[in-house]
């Protein structure tokens, strides 16, 4: 099977969604320009990154993809903390507890 091929669980593609979304959504606070296809597709690569090194903390792989936008670094470099991306918005429905800063 080819590297580029990866088998994920239904729980992770949801994980993934969730971060995507996040990253997105941090990236275009970050960006004037806003999020075009080719940076969605470094932050969905990042993802994968993190993912295949077997992290799965929500807000640690948003980070990490997030570090793709020079933005970002730019803003960590200034910061003692990291920026952390706000939460999605809660879908009806959605029973799971908010995360907490």
């Amino acid at each position: 099977m080819s590297p580029r091929y990866v088998r994920l669980d239904p729980e992770t593609v949801r994980l993934l969604d969730r971060c995507i979304a996040q990253a997105e959504g941090a990236a275009t606070r970050l960006n004037r320009d806003g999020v075009d296809e080719v940076m969605r597709m470094r932050l969905a690569s990042a993802l994968m990154e993190a993912i295949s090194l077997g992290e799965r903390d929500e807000e640690r792989l948003v980070a990490f993809a997030l570090q793709v936008l020079p933005a970002y670094r730019e803003r960590l470099a200034k910061s003692s903390t990291p920026p952390l991306p706000d939460p999605p918005p809660r879908v009806r429905g959605d029973r799971r507890a908010p995360l907490l800063r």
